[in-house]
């Protein structure tokens, strides 16, 4: 389950993909039915990046999901056409899971040594060229080291593998053998409640807990 994360400041998006900006404003706590930044690949191979809803929506569904289990993306009936064709890169600089059965439960921040972006593994859909799309991030069984705070972890993509994940004529066993290839080399530290709640949205969300 990847429920909040923090995404790159727009310098970060431009260095790390090379893009044309896009308007947006970095979030410390990004949450469901918020916009965030996705990279995509055109039919021509040529990346672009979009601000996308976060709460993978097809037409004929009544909710969206902003998770998909990496595990089943191939064969359910909600991902499996987005999953052939419309793979997406979610940049993030981080994300947020909490640890516990019941209530008070601890947040914890993953993030990369430095707080270098990096990308989740996604799915986009959308049901018209001028309607705001959708996305989903990928998950996966949560690493050693990750288990004992949360049972499962975001697909986080390995740089070199970019590319190939965005291209038109990537099978899917080729996809399925990147998602395998999850990078789970980051840090991790407690964070405060503060973090709970959406609305705070502020570099106090990542400030450890002393």
């Amino acid at each position: 389950m990847c429920g909040r994360y923090l995404t790159p400041e727009q310098a970060d998006l431009e260095r790390a993909w090379d893009l044309a900006p896009v308007d947006y404003r970095q979030s410390f706590n990004l949450a469901p039915s918020q916009l965030a930044p996705v990279v995509r690949s055109n039919e021509h191979g040529a990346f672009s990046m979009d601000l996308f809803v976060w709460g993978f929506k097809p037409h004929w569904a009544k909710r969206g999901w902003i998770n998909a289990r990496s595990e089943t993306v191939f064969t359910s009936r909600a991902f499996a056409p987005a999953a052939k064709r419309h793979r997406c890169l979610v940049p993030a600089l981080g994300w947020y899971e909490w640890q516990g059965a019941k209530p008070p439960k601890q947040p914890w921040l993953f993030h990369r040594d430095g707080f270098q972006p990096f990308a989740f593994a996604g799915i986009w859909t959308s049901t018209s060229e001028d309607e705001t799309g959708t996305f989903a991030i990928l998950t996966t069984e949560a690493a050693p080291d990750i288990a004992p705070i949360h049972n499962r972890m975001p697909v986080v993509l390995d740089d070199a593998d970019y590319a190939r994940w965005l291209a038109s004529d990537c099978s899917e066993d080729e996809a399925a053998a990147i998602i395998g290839n999850n990078r789970a080399d980051v840090a991790v530290y407690k964070v405060s409640s503060y973090v709970n709640k959406p609305a705070n949205n502020d570099a106090a969300c990542i400030r450890p807990l002393e």
